[in-house]
């Protein structure tokens, strides 16, 4: 959550920065692949896509519809019918996005993340050999065929990777995980360049050097966040963030970035930056209050 707000406060003021704090990206669906991987039982499949549904989905539409009815009230931006119908269907990732509203792209790779899980899980148990297969399918898909800088089968690969990993999950594994991710970010790091961040015909260097820098920090912090917090009161404040962390990335990106961005209402970046994070904080919990109603439905 940190990664990806400090990346789209670089990302408002042309910081080059942001193409190496959106790691926080993959290391989120990585670890969204992770959770499900690991765990033994799993609701029945409606049970599965109701809860996410309802946890997802309705904080969504909620302030999906407060922004469209800001944006159309004042006159903000436009947007089209079409652009409506796809991010109410979780489609935004196929459509020109509506302004202030970019990074809501992640839904649709969680959408069909979510739908596979449980299938994936079934097979898994019964022929991992065959999501062995599936997974280099899509690693051929991405870095062979596809010419995009970044594509719906490469967010969904990493998710992927996250399943397998929480599912066979073990010490020996963790470790082979880490050397690997390190072996190649050492490699990686060999051949960086600055101006290699923004570039488009460097996009499987990007993929490459995201992917193992994602996985790398995912299987470090796992290990070592846990004794940062084992007081009772930092681990308080972790669980209170982590209670509301969803919906702060629905909300932060637009008080950075678009018509409702804060941040230059006035002309010290240091403050502006404060005001959005006390906003986000606020909006944030206000938004998981209102939708906290929604528990008592799964």
């Amino acid at each position: 959550m940190t990664l990806i707000i400090a990346c789209h406060i670089a990302q408002c003021y042309h910081l080059q920065v942001a193409y190496l704090l959106n790691v926080g990206v993959q290391i989120f669906f990585f670890m969204s692949g992770f959770l499900y991987g690991k765990q033994e039982q799993m609701p029945s499949i409606k049970g599965f896509y109701l809860k996410r549904f309802v946890r997802v989905y309705i904080p969504y539409f909620v302030l999906l519809a407060i922004i469209l009815a800001v944006y159309a009230v004042f006159s903000l931006t436009s947007f089209s019918l079409k652009q409506v119908l796809f991010y109410l269907l979780s489609l935004q990732w196929f459509v020109a996005p509506i302004e202030g509203l970019n990074h809501l792209w992640f839904l649709t790779v969680l959408m069909f993340g979510y739908l596979m899980t449980p299938w994936i899980k079934k097979v898994m148990d019964k022929a991992p050999v065959a999501c062995a297969l599936l997974f280099v399918c899509c690693c051929v898909v991405e870095f062979v065929f596809l010419k995009k800088f970044y594509s719906l089968s490469a967010w969904l690969t990493l998710y992927l990777l996250g399943l397998f990993y929480g599912k066979y999950h073990s010490k020996t594994v963790s470790l082979i995980a880490l050397v690997a991710s390190s072996i190649a970010l050492i490699v990686l790091c060999l051949f960086f360049e600055p101006s290699r961040l923004t570039s488009f015909e460097d996009r499987h260097y990007m993929i490459w050097l995201h992917w193992t820098l994602g996985v790398f920090l995912f299987v470090i912090l796992y290990y070592v966040l846990p004794s940062l917090v084992d007081d009772s009161k930092h681990f308080d404040v972790v669980r209170h963030l982590d209670n509301i962390s969803y919906e702060v990335y629905l909300i932060h990106h637009p008080l950075i970035l678009g018509p409702l961005s804060i941040m230059f209402v006035t002309k010290v970046a240091g403050l502006n930056i404060v005001l959005m994070l006390v906003a986000t904080y606020l909006l944030a919990r206000a938004l998981n209050y209102i939708c906290s109603f929604t528990k008592t439905l799964v």
